[in-house]
């Protein structure tokens, strides 16, 4: 081979190593990960922040035991954030039957300032060495071995029964957002506790509309409710294939808050013979759900650091029909308050060599 073609080899060799070295690496499903639901998790024998020793099966309560996993209770603010909230629902979640603990990467020395300087009373398990974490298949794989930060797992919550078997699991893309307790028990079919909502009466339908949390963090996800009551004989409409004004909740853009679709159940077929028209409505009862976040980017936390309260506004926008009629579109103005809580960015109290 003479040396020009061995150059023209060797160049495109780099060239094709170069643009492979440039492709962004392949986005992870962290809903795919670990244990999936009906599937059981693994015990375990970790410490708390106390040096007792928990096993999965001594945490449980007599309907099963909510198992978070979180990245650390010393350098991330939102796991932090999580747990003080989790804290503040401690009796709720006990009173639902489900014992609570979070296991992190941190050394129980860690875990121990943690808990006593923000005054937790349920178990922080240390899982030094991140067994656990791996044994789970939640490891971070996106963090660099010869960082500190190696060994965190992608924080999630898994609801277990009292076998060990996961019944829902709540884990999303992003590391700052953290579902809260009362969107968990929202999406377990379970009411939030003391939750007030505001009731809207229409000509066509009832209305009972709420926040699923009063207090939130940047990053926290919560939902707007809407338990909706058409009125005897009156249907509105689902999303499908026709030109009638579907049932949506339409948000007032706000800067500081991060909103997802709405989620809705399933409809019902609606048979119009005189039209001879198929389309999907809802008759019965039926519930509207809203997922949303305050802005948890740093940009999005510089915004939030001097703001006490958010306001959001908009409308539900919905067109009724009954069996002869059908009735013109109709906007209902929405508005709710939630309180704003501050990230925790206290660092541990202890010695770098006890991290």
């Amino acid at each position: 081979m003479n040396l020009r073609r061995r150059w023209w080899i060797l160049l495109a060799l780099f060239m094709t190593t170069a643009a492979g070295a440039q492709q962004p690496a392949a986005k992870i499903d962290v809903t795919k990960l670990g244990p999936q639901v009906g599937q059981t998790v693994s015990d375990f024998r970790l410490p708390d922040q106390h040096g007792k020793i928990w096993t999965r099966q001594a945490l449980m309560g007599p309907k099963g035991l909510m198992l978070v996993f979180s990245r650390s209770a010393d350098w991330c603010p939102y796991c932090k954030t999580q747990m003080l909230e989790l804290q503040s629902r401690v009796q709720e979640i006990v009173s639902r039957g489900l014992g609570l603990a979070v296991i992190t990467y941190d050394s129980p020395a860690v875990l121990a300032d943690f808990s006593a300087r923000r005054t937790i009373t349920y178990p922080l398990l240390s899982d030094a060495g991140s067994a656990t974490i791996k044994a789970y298949g939640i490891l971070n794989t996106t963090v660099d071995p010869s960082t500190t930060n190696y060994g965190i797992p992608f924080p999630g919550t898994f609801i277990l029964d009292t076998h060990g078997v996961v019944t829902a699991k709540f884990f999303e893309d992003a590391y700052q957002e953290r579902t809260t307790v009362s969107n968990i028990m929202l999406k377990l079919g379970q009411a939030g506790a003391g939750v007030e909502g505001r009731r809207i009466s229409t000509d066509h339908l009832d209305v009972t509309t709420y926040a699923s949390d009063q207090v939130v963090a940047p990053g926290s996800l919560f939902s707007l409710v809407f338990d909706v009551t058409p009125r005897k004989g009156v249907h509105v409409y689902a999303p499908g294939p026709h030109t009638y004004q579907v049932i949506a909740v339409r948000l007032d853009p706000n800067p500081l808050l991060m909103a997802r679709p709405v989620r809705y159940p399933p409809s019902e077929t609606y048979v119009f013979a005189p039209l001879n028209e198929r389309v999907q409505v809802y008759q019965k009862p039926f519930r509207l759900t809203e997922d949303m976040s305050l802005d948890g980017s740093q940009e999005g936390r510089k915004k939030l650091a001097n703001v006490e309260s958010v306001t959001i506004t908009g409308t539900l926008d919905y067109q009724a029909c009954d069996d002869k009629l059908c009735f013109n579109p109709k906007s209902v103005p929405l508005s709710y308050i939630v309180k704003v809580r501050q990230l925790d960015t206290e660092r541990a109290h202890v010695a770098a060599s006890s991290r």
